[in-house]
């Protein structure tokens, strides 16, 4: 009863994050994707409470379909956090082919319900499987649910990690769009399904637990990330959704990494390089807090692949060490004028650029050895 309790508590958050996403001032991409994942976890999760009562009113080709749903939500969760890093064109022909294991797995479920007598039937709201049916089928549809959430978890585990590599060379912070908090749950998604899929094929055969409470776990479990990804999703700022050129940018960085498409000489880069240092000098656009690569080539009239290729190459550096060395030079400046003694560290800080206490600290001893106080008191003694 406990577990039945909390499940239709995740099915109600799930949708009430999604009147909480609907009402935010601008959804981006990545919110409406969310509001589409949060939508199919309300039914999973609807579907699992509805089972666990003893008359369920699901009609079986619902229960069918409501089984199968974890082969549509995670696709759906690969392509919030594809939307999130790199940005996802959401056409017919790049999403069909993600549909194919849950269209497949219904097509077969439900000719082997309807036509094959025996073959597969419902108990207790589940499917389950005759000792008469071919066991290769009969394994690969069990192994299908379990391989396909794996897959798109470990897809999107790496979409992370090689968003993740990009950021410096494309922002100078990273404070709440480095999607750590994704990262961690993608990792413990895998441990679930990993451990699943054990306990379905071990568990459930041996009879250590039965298909009901399996799966009003699995449901208790899912309301724990519903919360979760419904506050973060709520709290995450769109990355660069309503800027299609850092998009195209991005993209173009990392399909061509040696820029060999970039059309500067090195005497060009040079003039480049020139112009950017006398532009950092008098516009000091180091001082914008969220300033990206983009945002920088668009200020000197370049590309955002010609400045990357500029930066890396004259200044030994990527985006984000060089725009932070100047913040750390205005930090220090700034501790030298009596002018601002009354001021704070971290007060100085945030004037310089930064946008956080910690990545400040962090920033500043890499750069100088010392800490901001080390040096601000070595400074004035």
């Amino acid at each position: 009863m406990l577990l039945r309790s909390i499940i239709l508590t995740g099915a109600i958050n799930g949708l009430f994050f999604i009147l909480l996403l609907k009402n935010k001032p601008k959804n981006s991409d990545s919110d409406r994707i969310l509001m589409v994942w949060m939508g199919i976890i309300s039914l999973q999760l609807g579907f699992y409470y509805d089972n666990l009562s003893a008359n369920p009113i699901f009609p079986g080709y619902l229960q069918l379909l409501g089984f199968s749903l974890p082969l549509i939500n995670s696709p759906v969760l690969y392509f919030y956090i594809r939307s999130l890093s790199f940005g996802y064109d959401f056409k017919l022909r790049n999403i069909w082919i993600h549909l194919l294991p849950f269209l497949g797995f219904n097509c077969i479920t439900f000719f082997l319900h309807y036509t094959k007598e025996g073959d597969l039937f419902l108990k207790d709201g589940f499917p389950h499987f005759s000792s008469a049916l071919n066991p290769e089928l009969k394994y690969s549809l069990t192994a299908l649910l379990a391989v396909i959430p794996g897959y798109y978890t470990i897809l999107s585990f790496l979409v992370l990690l090689r968003y993740q590599k990009t950021l410096p060379d494309n922002y100078s912070y990273t404070e709440k769009i480095n999607l750590n908090w994704l990262k961690w749950i993608v990792i413990s998604l895998l441990i679930l399904f990993i451990g699943l899929f054990l306990f379905i094929k071990y568990g459930v055969s041996y009879g250590l637990i039965d298909y009901p409470n399996l799966f009003a776990v699995v449901g208790a479990i899912l309301t724990g990330y519903v919360f979760f990804i419904g506050v973060c999703g709520l709290q995450q700022d769109a990355v660069f959704n309503s800027d299609t050129s850092l998009q195209e940018d991005l993209n173009e960085d990392i399909i061509a990494a040696n820029y060999k498409n970039s059309g500067l000489s090195d005497g060009k880069a040079d003039q480049i390089f020139m112009r950017l240092k006398l532009h950092m000098d008098k516009e000091k656009s180091f001082l914008k807090e969220d300033l990206s690569l983009a945002m920088l080539a668009g200020e000197l009239g370049i590309t955002a692949n010609q400045l990357s290729q500029v930066i890396n190459q004259k200044s030994g550096s990527n985006f984000f060490n060089f725009i932070n060395s100047y913040r750390v030079e205005a930090v220090k400046e700034k501790f030298k004028d009596p002018a601002m003694a009354a001021y704070s560290i971290l007060g100085i800080a945030y004037d310089s650029g930064f946008r956080s206490k910690s990545s400040f600290n962090k920033i500043f001893k890499e750069t100088t050895g010392q800490t901001p106080l080390q040096y601000r008191n070595a400074d004035s003694s």
